[in-house]
C-alpha cells in the first residue's frame, strides 16, 4: 500500500522550486567536469545493423475528453523531442545522457504544456509527457542488455506507464545508458505509436534472445498489473488545491488543411469535407477565395474579415519569393526545379509553425509532404494527401527511360532531380497516408498498384465553355497543349507530323531547339482559350509526364477530339484517343485517323 495522498500546498511547491534550483545548479557544475557528458550526432553507421531491441508504446492512450489538451500537448512534446535521438550512434563505452542529448525543453524551442507527474498529481507543465520517451529508451536498453548508469522512477505512476518507469526532470533527474559496443538508436512516431529501436552489430544476436528483444505495449496492455493512478489537475475535484483549474471550454481534436495548389478538384473537395473547427492554410489566395465563396478577394476581406482570420491563413512572403524566383529561372529548367523544391520546403516549415497540438489530422498537399515528413510534423497524426503528381522517384524513372530511348536527347528529360533522401521521404510518407485523394487517373492507378487501399478518385472539373462549332479550316489545325518540351512529347509529335498536311499551334514556350519543328508549319500562341480554341480541329498531348491537363479538359468540353497518353490522367472515352508515351507510330496513326475523319 502506498502513502495516503494529501492535497499539495503552495509552501510545498515553493520548497520544491528552491530545492530543484539548487539541484539543477549542482548537476550543471558536475556535468562541466564529466568527460562522459557528451552529445552524440546522427550518423549513417549501423543503419543496416541488426535490431537487438524494440519497444512500442501508444501515444493516444485512453483519457477523459476534458484532458485531451494535455494528451495532445504530450504528443506534441514527444514530436519535438524525438529528433534529438533518432539516428544517433553511441560508441563503445560511451554514455548517452537523456538531457545532454535533448537539451533544456523550453517554450521557445517549441514545447507546450503536457502531463507531468509530481507529488502524486498529474499537473500541466511545459514539456510534460516526454518521460514516455525516456521510459521507452530505458526499457529498450534493458532488453538490449545495456547498463543503466542512472535511472529514476516516478513518485506515482499512471496506468499508461506501467512498463519501464524512468522519469526525467531537468537536469538532475537524468537517464544515462552505457554499452560495451557501438549502438544506434532510432525513434519513430507513427499515427498511434512511439517506436524505439536499438541496432548493433550482427554478432550481438548471439548474446541476445530475440524472443525477449521486442516489447509491444499494445499487445501487453491487457495483462499489465494494476497500479496506483495519479490524479489529474484538470479532472480532480479538490477545490481547495491551489492547482485546481475550474471547468471551462476544453480543446478538442481538429483538422488542418495545408494547401499549395488550389486546383478546382481539391477546392471543391475541401468545400464539402471541411468542418467548422478546421484550420485552412493556403498559399494561392485568390483562387481559394473564388472557389470557396464565389466572391472577389476585396469583397470577402472587408465583408467577412472574421471568417478569413479564423479559417484561412496565408504565407505571402513565400509566395512572392517563389513567383520572383520562378520567373528568373524560367529558361533554366534545372534551376527552376530547385526553386520548386526549395519553395515547397519553406512553405512546409511555415505551415508547421502554425500547427497546434490539437491538430490531430492533416490534409496535406503532396508538394509539402516530404518536407513535413522529414521535419517530424506528421508523427502522432493521421493525414490525407492531395496528390496531383506521381511520386518524384517515379517521375525521374520515366524521364530517364525516355532519355535512353529513341527520342532526341534533351535537358528537359534530365533536369527533374531531387535528393535521394527527399525521394525516399515522399514515398514513405505516401505509404503511411490514411487516404490518397486525386483526380488524375494514372496517379490513382499507381497508388492502388502500390497496395494502398484508400485511394479516392475525384472527377475532373471541366471549365465552363460553350460547345464550339466546326472551325472550317482549309488546313487542319492541331494544337499541342503544352510548352515545346521533350517531357511533354514534343519530339514524338514532331516526328509523327512529318509529311502530314496540317498546321500546328504550340500553346506554351517555344523550344530552344530551332530544328524541332523543321518541315512543319508551326505557330506559337498563348494559353488563353481565345487564342487557340476557335481554330483547333485536334488537340494532342503525348506527354511522358503531365499532371494538370487543363487545356485537354477544355478541348473535351468544347467537343474537340484529343489524343493523349495515360500520363495525362484523362480516362479513355468519347473524344479521347489514348496512345503510349514515346510510341511515334501509334501517335502518327491516331493523328492520321482523326485528320481523315475531318476530311470526310
Amino acid at each position: 500500500m502506498g502513502e495516503a495522498w494529501e492535497i499539495p500546498t503552495r509552501r510545498q511547491a515553493a520548497w520544491f522550486w528552491i530545492r530543484s534550483r539548487w539541484l539543477i545548479a549542482r548537476r550543471s557544475a558536475r556535468n562541466l567536469l564529466d568527460s562522459d557528458h557528451r552529445r552524440w550526432r546522427r550518423s549513417p553507421n549501423l543503419v543496416d545493423g541488426a535490431t537487438i531491441a524494440q519497444v512500442i508504446t501508444p501515444l493516444w492512450d485512453d483519457t477523459r475528453p476534458d484532458e485531451f489538451v494535455l494528451l495532445a500537448g504530450k504528443v506534441h512534446n514527444l514530436r519535438t523531442a524525438v529528433w534529438a535521438f533518432n539516428g544517433i550512434v553511441v560508441p563503445a563505452q560511451g554514455v548517452l545522457s537523456f538531457w545532454r542529448q535533448l537539451g533544456r525543453p523550453l517554450r521557445w524551442r517549441g514545447y507546450v504544456k503536457g502531463r507531468e507527474v509530481r507529488g502524486g498529481c498529474v499537473i500541466p507543465t511545459i514539456a510534460g509527457g516526454i518521460c514516455q520517451l525516456s521510459n521507452a529508451i530505458a526499457v529498450c536498453a534493458e532488453r538490449a542488455g545495456f547498463g543503466l548508469v542512472e535511472r529514476h522512477t516516478h513518485s506515482v505512476v499512471g496506468d499508461h506507464a506501467g512498463w519501464g518507469d524512468a522519469t526525467v526532470f531537468w537536469n538532475y533527474v537524468d537517464l544515462r545508458i552505457r554499452a560495451p559496443e557501438p549502438w544506434r538508436i532510432e525513434v519513430v512516431m507513427t499515427e498511434r505509436d512511439l517506436i524505439v529501436t536499438i541496432k548493433a552489430h550482427d554478432d550481438r544476436l548471439n548474446r541476445t534472445n530475440p524472443g525477449d528483444a521486442s516489447f509491444d505495449y499494445n499487445r501487453a496492455s491487457a495483462q499489465r498489473p494494476r497500479i496506483l493512478a495519479a490524479r489529474g489537475c484538470i479532472t480532480c475535484n479538490e477545490l481547495n488545491c491551489f492547482r485546481h483549474q475550474p471547468a471551462s471550454g476544453h480543446t478538442q481534436q481538429a483538422s488542418a488543411w495545408l494547401l499549395d495548389a488550389a486546383t478546382p478538384e481539391f477546392i471543391s473537395y475541401l468545400a464539402t469535407k471541411e468542418s467548422p473547427t478546421d484550420r485552412i492554410q493556403s498559399l494561392p489566395v485568390r483562387n481559394v477565395i473564388r472557389w470557396l465563396f464565389g466572391r472577389s478577394f476585396t469583397d470577402l476581406w472587408f465583408r467577412e474579415p472574421g471568417r478569413i482570420a479564423e479559417k484561412v491563413h496565408f504565407v505571402v512572403a513565400i509566395n512572392v519569393w517563389r513567383s520572383w524566383s520562378l520567373r528568373r529561372a524560367a529558361r533554366s529548367q534545372g534551376k527552376r526545379q530547385a526553386v520548386v523544391v526549395k519553395s515547397a520546403q519553406r512553405l512546409a516549415r511555415a505551415y508547421a509553425r502554425r500547427l497546434r497540438p490539437e491538430h490531430t489530422h492533416l490534409v496535406v498537399d503532396q508538394t509539402l509532404l516530404p518536407h513535413l515528413y522529414q521535419s517530424g510534423v506528421l508523427g502522432g497524426r493521421s493525414y490525407d494527401v492531395l496528390a496531383q503528381a506521381l511520386p518524384m522517384r517515379e517521375i525521374q524513372r520515366r524521364l530517364d527511360q525516355a532519355a535512353q530511348g529513341t527520342v532526341v536527347n534533351s535537358d528537359t528529360l534530365t533536369d527533374f532531380r531531387a535528393s535521394d533522401d527527399l525521394l525516399e521521404a515522399e514515398f514513405r510518407a505516401m505509404l503511411r497516408a490514411r487516404r490518397v485523394i486525386t483526380a488524375h487517373q494514372e496517379i490513382a492507378d499507381y497508388w492502388c498498384a502500390q497496395g494502398l487501399s484508400h485511394v479516392e478518385k475525384l472527377p475532373w472539373i471541366r471549365p465552363e465553355t460553350a460547345l464550339r462549332e466546326l472551325s472550317g479550316n482549309d488546313v487542319p489545325v492541331i494544337v499541342f497543349a503544352a510548352s515545346a518540351l521533350a517531357r511533354k512529347g514534343a519530339y514524338e509529335l514532331a516526328s509523327a507530323l512529318q509529311g502530314l498536311r496540317c498546321r500546328l499551334l504550340v500553346l506554351g514556350s517555344p523550344s530552344d531547339d530551332t530544328l524541332l519543328w523543321r518541315g512543319i508549319a508551326v505557330e506559337h500562341v498563348g494559353w488563353h482559350p481565345s487564342a487557340w480554341l476557335p481554330r483547333a480541329d485536334l488537340v494532342t498531348l503525348p506527354a511522358h509526364v503531365e499532371h494538370s491537363p487543363r487545356a485537354v479538359l477544355l478541348a473535351l468540353t468544347a467537343g474537340i477530339p484529343v489524343i493523349v497518353t495515360p500520363a495525362c490522367g484523362v480516362p479513355g472515352g468519347s473524344g479521347v484517343t489514348l496512345v503510349s508515351a514515346g510510341d511515334v507510330p501509334a501517335l502518327r496513326c491516331a493523328v492520321q485517323a482523326l485528320l481523315d475523319r475531318l476530311k470526310a
